[in-house]
């Protein structure tokens, strides 16, 4: 066995066998259908320590201010393969910060240079295993100086007069007025205008009408800006409805580029914008081994405040709702129309969700496949608080892509949107679940072991592939820590601790492998109801993993809407079924009286063919087509599935082979059926987990989500299987010698440590193969007292060496170089090894105790690994000998530290250079950074050698 790794797992993880009695029929309730994942044990095994290349890491690429050359874009694909990230997402950008012109301004997007570039990109990426994608325009969203105004994004304007009836009406109508940044011709007019409806509602100060009979047409009588018609007796406001240019053009593009938004409900905009790319690219349909481009990127919808319109949007509402929407148009204006506004909203709603869906998700995603292209598309949201124009069905978005992204913040926002995209990826049968990871405004403050912290969160809400935001190119030129997006991690080679990064890119990696492989494991999925736009939370404010009110934790769960419902959704042996093999034991209802027609009678049919579904009876249909004819059909149906014959408070009522339930909880309703938890713990810190299921055994990938140590039992609902720990840090593997299996649970205890994650693999046999997890006492404990001779880099404003008594943080020195250090110093010391302490059969490891923020440890001229978590300990007994040895560990900290110490120093006497500007108070709360100031840097200790034997 490699000693050193089963050192580490042996610092980390602890068992002891202990049992929970739990009801035999869990191994009934472990059946997951009929669709058994494919992929087993034995190959996940082989391929763990090194897996594809397709699961490392990816990065938005910024190219700021579109400023590239071939040299840096050789050199970051090389840097990116050398340290194991395998794409590279092509971002033409603004640096929003940029004094004295920092980063030139380089070529418009598109433009011959550009293209040169990017296809220069595309070459190298082969050349480096580097996939290559990029995002669909300069900045984001969709869009470009391309783009005419009859296909870039528009809207719904109005103006409104007020008139005396009882006489003929001659008047010229105002133009509404439209964004003074849409598009104009010559003498000031919108370059696109097309008149919708003029209508008549007698006048009202408080804007109601009784009913949408009150509305005229005068549409007929309404020529070359003039109205000429009759009006009854009474006073009247004229209201004069048009289609026009929203004028909003690209968010942040680079300085020579920019143009306007397309018009995303419009499928031949969508299709424009991409032949564009194709067109400039040289691309060819059905010839996707040419192109070589990975995929495209539609970023987060942020449109601008308004009633988003396309040209021929009345058919396509007549043709999706079923009737006319001109005489309900007021809505828009701010009027009631007796109390079939909201119905009319709910309708206007999803039809502006489902064409965006279809004309920009959808078809973006079938036109690049002709191509051998895919879409990737942060689809689905955010939703308010951050973005409330987003107008989409989040799922039915995400389900439209190739590949879904979320994203996830750090600190700021409470931003986490992940367990979404995993729930859309789950039940539209899509194998990744993309993020953009760890966006924030912190800037060079987050060592890996922060990062490590929120991406495990994310892989435990169903994330299972990492892009950071982002990997800004920068040049040595440019100083460090160089060039930077205003938002966003900085991990690029301007980073303090990027040489040091290859752990912690394999760690995500291994990470992203086991949870792309398999099937998610989910008890029940929840039914977020019809309604558009619909977020999973609805809103977007996340500081805790997002659950289901009646869902206890340890259960888990996918979120599933109307279109998975009614066209996926299917029932074997009373579960509830996917095509795809994902099953669950019953459907949650939301907390809502109104349910479309057709979404009960598919339930009613699966309810009547075995399936259980809890939650409250649905009163009404949404929506104003064939309303009282639907509702009263829908109200028969539901008084048959939630009877009552004993006029008391329902519980269970068996319906056909199923059940409908309610007055339950969900988790009590589990328990009823002798289902308990999937995972549970006990001690005094929190787990978190997630599952996947395998052909042949199944894995929990298991966190501490406390910064301190945990110890306690832990219990898996498995039955007649043999657990393993698989080491995501390491690549290790070893079976778990004590445990016990006992009415269909299994139990361990595990001793993690702050931080820290482990997968606990079940596998259906023993693979005597695998090495025996065997603990180890600690026979000696040798601390390593002073002096320690510290050496600095020159240029960098510490002195070339000190030597340190003690150890202490660099932040407490006197010496304003070395508190206000940012970078890699070598803590060197001689050390004295009697042999007696080197036995035949004893291991020795070095433990550094506090390091901030990450270590590499050399001894005797070779190193023994590199450190970026807790423990910082590593296994050295195959490099350590008797008598003196020299032992060297280079300790990273972050460049906070020395970009505080410029901020207060005079310009003349800084030594890093950015773009970025120094930060000076506080600005959370606005949506900003902290100040800057400095953070514990050094080697902390206390350093010691612990001596091992095996139990």
């Amino acid at each position: 066995m490699n000693k050193k790794i089963a050192a580490i797992l042996a610092t980390a993880f602890a068992l002891s066998g202990s049992c929970t009695n739990l009801n035999n029929d869990r191994e009934r309730n472990n059946n997951r259908g009929e669709h058994p994942p494919v992929i087993n044990v034995e190959e996940l095994s082989s391929r763990f320590m090194y897996p594809p290349d397709n699961c490392r890491p990816g990065a938005f690429w910024c190219w700021l201010n579109g400023n590239m050359s071939k040299e840096a874009i050789t050199r970051d694909l090389r840097e990116m393969s050398e340290k194991g990230m395998s794409r590279a997402e092509i971002w033409d950008v603004a640096a929003a910060y940029n004094p004295d012109n920092f980063i030139p301004a380089g070529p418009a997007f598109f433009s011959d240079e550009s293209v040169e570039l990017i296809k220069y990109a595309i070459s190298e990426g082969e050349k480096y295993g580097i996939k290559i994608g990029m995002v669909g325009s300069s900045g984001w969203n969709a869009g470009g100086e391309w783009v005419e105004p009859d296909w870039a994004s528009k809207a719904l304007y109005y103006s409104d007069t007020t008139v005396k009836g009882n006489s003929k009406i001659n008047i010229s109508l105002p133009f509404p007025e439209v964004p003074a940044h849409s598009p104009k011709d010559s003498n000031g007019n919108p370059q696109f205008k097309k008149e919708v409806a003029v209508l008549a509602v007698p006048h009202n100060a408080e804007k109601k009408v009784e009913s949408k009979e009150m509305v005229l047409n005068l549409t007929d009588h309404f020529e070359n800006g003039i109205l000429n018609c009759d009006l009854p007796e009474g006073e009247w406001t004229i209201m004069r409805f048009i289609c026009s240019n929203s004028g909003q053009t690209l968010i942040v593009p680079s300085p020579n580029s920019g143009g306007l938004f397309i018009d995303f409900l419009d499928p031949k905009a969508t299709e424009r914008h991409l032949k564009h790319f194709m067109n400039r690219l040289g691309f060819v349909k059905g010839n996707s081994s040419k192109s070589k481009l990975s995929y495209i990127e539609f970023d987060s919808m942020e449109l601008d405040e308004g009633t988003v319109w396309t040209d021929s949007m009345p058919e396509i509402f007549r043709k999706m709702r079923a009737y006319d929407l001109t005489h309900y148009l007021p809505v828009f204006a701010g009027w009631e129309i007796g109390d079939e506004s909201d119905q009319f909203l709910y309708d206007w709603e999803k039809t502006l969700s489902d064409q965006l869906i279809f004309s920009h998700y959808n078809t973006g995603r079938r036109f690049l496949e002709q191509y051998g292209i895919e879409l990737v598309a942060e689809a689905g949201g955010p939703g308010p608080p951050i973005w409330n124009t987003c107008p989409v069905d989040a799922l039915k978005a995400l389900g439209n892509v190739s590949v879904p992204r979320g994203e996830f913040w750090i600190r700021h926002r409470n931003m986490f949107l992940v367990k979404e995209i995993s729930s859309a990826s789950h039940i539209y049968g899509k194998k990744l679940v993309d993020a953009e990871s760890f966006t924030t405004w912190r800037r060079w403050k987050d060592s890996p072991y922060t990062l490590k912290k929120y991406v495990d969160r994310a892989f435990c809400e169903g994330l299972n592939c990492v892009t950071f935001h982002t990997f800004a190119s920068t040049n040595p030129e440019d100083g460090l820590p160089g060039r930077t997006y205003h938002a966003g991690s900085d991990i690029n080679p301007g980073t303090t601790w990027w040489e040091k990064s290859a752990p912690f890119m394999d760690y995500l990696t291994r990470c992203s492998y086991m949870l792309q492989e398999g099937r998610f494991v989910a008890d029940v999925c929840y039914f977020y109801g019809d309604q558009a736009p619909n977020f999973s939370p609805l809103f977007h404010d996340v500081p805790e993993k997002p659950g289901i009110t009646g869902l206890s934790k340890g259960y888990d769960f996918d979120v599933v809407n109307s279109d998975v419902i009614l066209n996926r959704m299917s029932v074997e042996k009373g579960r509830i079924v996917l095509p795809d093999g994902m099953s669950y034991s019953f459907l949650i209802l939301p907390d809502q009286t109104h349910m479309p027609l057709a979404v009960l009678k598919k339930l009613e049919m699966m309810v009547k063919a075995g399936a259980t579904i809890i939650g409250k009876k649905p009163i009404n249909v949404p929506g104003l087509n064939k309303n009282a004819e639907d509702t009263q059909e829908l109200s028969s149906i539901a008084d048959l599935m939630w009877r009552n014959p004993d006029g008391g408070e329902m519980k269970i009522n068996a319906y056909g082979k199923g059940r409908v339930v309610s007055g339950l909880t969900a988790t009590e309703l589990l328990q009823s059926d002798n289902i308990e938890k999937d995972f549970s713990s006990t001690g005094s810190n929190d787990l978190d987990y997630i599952h996947r299921q395998f052909a042949n055994g199944d894995a929990y990938f298991v966190r501490n989500e406390s910064e301190v140590n945990y110890s306690g039992d832990c219990t898996f609902r498995q039955s007649g299987k043999f657990p393993e720990l698989w080491d995501p840090s390491s690549g290790e593997q070893l079976k778990v010698k004590n445990f016990t299996k006992e009415n269909g649970v299994i139990t361990v205890q595990l001793n993690l440590p702050p931080a820290a994650s482990v997968f606990v693999v079940f596998t259906d046999k023993e693979r005597k193969e695998l090495q025996t997890y065997v603990p180890s006492e600690t026979l000696m404990e040798e601390k390593l007292a002073g002096p320690w001779k510290v050496t600095f880099p020159e240029g960098w404003g510490a002195p070339s060496e000190i030597s340190l008594d003690k150890l202490i943080s660099w932040t407490d020195s006197d010496m304003d170089g070395v508190k206000y250090f940012s970078g890699t110093a070598t803590y060197n010391k001689p050390v004295n090894i009697n042999a007696e302490l080197l036995d035949e059969g004893r291991r020795v490891s070095i433990d550094l105790g506090d390091v901030r923020d990450v270590a590499e440890v050399y001894l005797n001229g070779q190193s023994a690994g590199i450190l970026w978590k807790k423990p910082y300990s590593l296994d050295i007994t195959d490099l350590i000998r008797p008598g003196e040895n020299q032992l060297k560990i280079e300790i990273v900290n972050m460049w906070v530290n020395r970009l505080t110490g410029d901020m207060l120093s005079d310009p003349k006497d800084r030594y890093c250079r950015t773009n970025h500007p120094y930060v000076k108070k506080d600005n959370r709360a606005g949506g900003g950074d902290e100040t800057y100031r400095i953070q514990a840097s050094g080697l902390l200790g206390p350093v010691q050698f612990l001596f091992h034997k095996d139990i």
